[in-house]
């Protein structure tokens, strides 16, 4: 029987651990990790099937490289889905999840959206951009639930 395919993406960091949290059951499917290039991810491409895009910039110009990296990043987002075309998105976010999960919305794919364990009572920019697309949208804490009315709050996925 063939796996249904899916897409994990998140930013690095904490969102990355909090993905990591699900790996016995995203290995189940046909996954691809999609995260980004640092040096705290590189070492999981010899244990995971990962694909990386493009990180933070650093310096005085991080408002321009920002944007640089989300114009890279949606090309690379549209390449990625083109060759791995899921059934579900799953995101922990942050902003590098953005392009992929309108893309995978746009193509079709359901859109999964776990808000960061770290937002116990506050929002989130980028989970309020995919907020109103998302199929799913899962809190670990009940705070949250007052600014996102639909999301259903099933504790940690820790």
């Amino acid at each position: 029987m063939k796996k249904k395919k899916i897409i994990l993406i998140c930013s690095d960091g904490g969102h990355l651990a909090q993905i990591m949290e699900l790996k016995e059951w995203f290995v189940k499917y046909d996954y691809l990790l999609v995260t980004e290039k640092a040096t705290s991810t590189l070492f999981y491409q010899n244990d995971f099937n990962i694909k990386y895009l493009r990180g933070r910039t650093k310096g005085k110009n991080r408002s321009i490289g920002f944007f640089v990296n989300i114009i890279i990043n949606f090309f690379l987002t549209l390449k990625i889905l083109l060759t791995h075309f899921p059934k579900a998105i799953i995101t922990t976010g942050s902003h590098t999840a953005v392009p992929m999960c309108i893309l995978g919305k746009v193509l079709g794919s359901k859109i999964i959206w776990i808000l960061s364990f770290a937002r116990i009572s506050s929002r989130a920019f980028s989970a309020d951009l995919i907020y109103p697309i998302a199929d799913k949208f899962i809190i670990q804490w009940p705070g949250p639930k007052k600014f996102y009315k639909k999301a259903i709050y099933l504790g940690g996925i820790y």
